[in-house]
């Protein structure tokens, strides 16, 4: 069986090598070569990215947190792990019951508004504060004093059928809603940002597709891009030439 010499594995991988780097400097000579496209693809993107950021309508998050507990009344010395425990279960269960189209149709029917119960429950966030016994619920809008009230409704009628199923009041407000004097932030700098990296990798994606669709030889300079060598002359097409002069 033949063995490669050290020389011939050393002649191999070198060769590996500049091939690797040929494909490389290939690929930045496309991106050179299209920097135009990338520019032209990229800075549409970046507008619209920065025309939304700055677009984009102040919101304001209204929130309010209940606390869940078994309905009777322990001490700090009395309340052990297992009441905790059962008092956590609950808080799962009844975040889902908070999403109820029942509650968000009597919030409906009590501000008066016109709006479905899906849309509403849509808008409302009820979220399980993790290993602890509290639940929060908050409701996002321009106006800030909606979204208040809106947070404050959900949360009288989240008790209110808690009560109506468990048949006691197990659940109490921790921390009412109240007006938020400071909207959301609009993270413009991360729109912008993100716009950015995606108009150019949507421009690079465009000059590969287009290098690959025209990759044909077109011209003896672009042979000798690939050859890496001068063209000493052109043979002609013959047959192309005679059927021109024909016509």
């Amino acid at each position: 069986m033949y063995k490669k010499s050290r020389y011939e594995e050393d002649i191999n991988t070198h060769w590996m090598e500049e091939d690797d780097e040929i494909e490389l400097m290939d690929l930045l000579f496309i991106l050179i070569r299209r920097w135009k496209m990338i520019v032209a693809v990229a800075v549409p993107v970046v507008v619209i990215g920065l025309t939304y950021a700055v677009m984009k309508p102040a919101m304001y998050k209204a929130e309010t947190t209940l606390m869940v507990s078994s309905g009777q009344i322990y001490s700090v010395e009395k309340l052990d792990n297992s009441e905790i425990s059962k008092n956590q279960k609950l808080v799962s269960s009844y975040t889902e019951v908070a999403r109820s189209k029942s509650i968000m149709k009597n919030v409906i029917k009590r501000l008066g508004l016109e709006a479905e119960p899906e849309t509403i429950a849509k808008l409302v966030k009820v979220t399980p504060i993790e290993d602890t016994e509290f639940i929060k619920i908050s409701y996002t809008d321009r106006n800030a004093r909606k979204a208040t009230l809106m947070v404050n409704e959900v949360s009288k009628e989240f008790m209110l059928k808690i009560r109506e199923l468990m048949n006691f009041e197990n659940l109490k407000i921790v921390e009412k809603a109240e007006i938020p004097t400071k909207p959301e932030s609009r993270k413009r700098v991360l729109i912008v940002a993100i716009s950015g990296v995606l108009g150019i990798m949507l421009g690079v994606f465009g000059a590969f597709l287009m290098e690959f669709i025209y990759s044909n030889v077109r011209k003896p300079e672009d042979l000798q891009k690939i050859m890496g060598c001068k063209v000493i002359a052109n043979v002609p097409d013959f047959e192309k030439i005679e059927a021109e002069v024909k016509k």
